[in-house]
């Protein structure tokens, strides 16, 4: 299941995508305009932002345009009814990762969705399966690095126990301990969390 952000001015395009999404086990958020999806971006975490261009007040290229300056990263998917190519490029340059023209089938829509939800998995993998690489050659302030980078991509509770086990190779348990607890603060049940946690707690 993803956090998905929908950001619409149609109320009735709104709706058809929660509904296709919500039917696939996904939690929904919808907006109607830009001002409104930046606040809702400052303050929660999305997993993808589908986002229409046309917008009454701030366009949809133009909320792209503030994510980057304020260092929001969230997979974008647009999905609009624009014919003319410029804006639509534009919105690539400016971090959209794909583009859906409406109308579109409930198919075509989820096949974007799960592939760019999958994309941001498979970067997610690679880059844990690096650090842990970096942590067996001994190389730890290049495995910080790169665990670092996980937060960009997905802050989750593995990012945070990843982080933690760096931290605990470095020698920092303060630290380490730290972004344990935070990791259960994000799911109490992650198991390789509570197994390191209780080292912690016996000592």
């Amino acid at each position: 299941m993803a956090n998905i952000l929908i950001v619409d001015d149609e109320r009735n395009v709104r709706n058809l995508i929660k509904k296709i999404l919500e039917e696939n086990d996904h939690s929904v958020t919808t907006i109607a305009t830009g001002e409104e999806a930046l606040v809702e971006l400052r303050k929660s975490k999305f997993d993808l932002l589908v986002l229409d261009l046309k917008l009454p007040g701030m366009s949809g290229t133009e909320l792209l345009k503030r994510m980057r300056q304020e260092g929001i990263e969230v997979p974008t998917l647009i999905v609009s009814a624009v014919t003319n190519a410029a804006p639509i490029v534009e919105a690539m340059k400016q971090g959209a990762e794909d583009y859906l023209s409406k109308p579109f089938s409930a198919q075509d829509l989820l096949k974007k969705v799960e592939e760019l939800l999958n994309r941001e998995q498979l970067g997610f993998e690679r880059l844990a399966r690096l650090v842990e690489e970096k942590l067996e050659q001994g190389k730890l302030t290049t495995a910080e690095k790169i665990a670092r980078e996980l937060f960009s991509i997905r802050p989750d509770a593995e990012a945070h126990f990843i982080y933690a086990m760096v931290m605990e190779k470095l020698g920092n348990k303060t630290l380490a301990h730290k972004y344990l607890k935070a990791a259960l603060a994000l799911d109490p049940d992650h198991k390789k969390a509570l197994k390191e946690i209780a080292k912690y707690e016996e000592n």
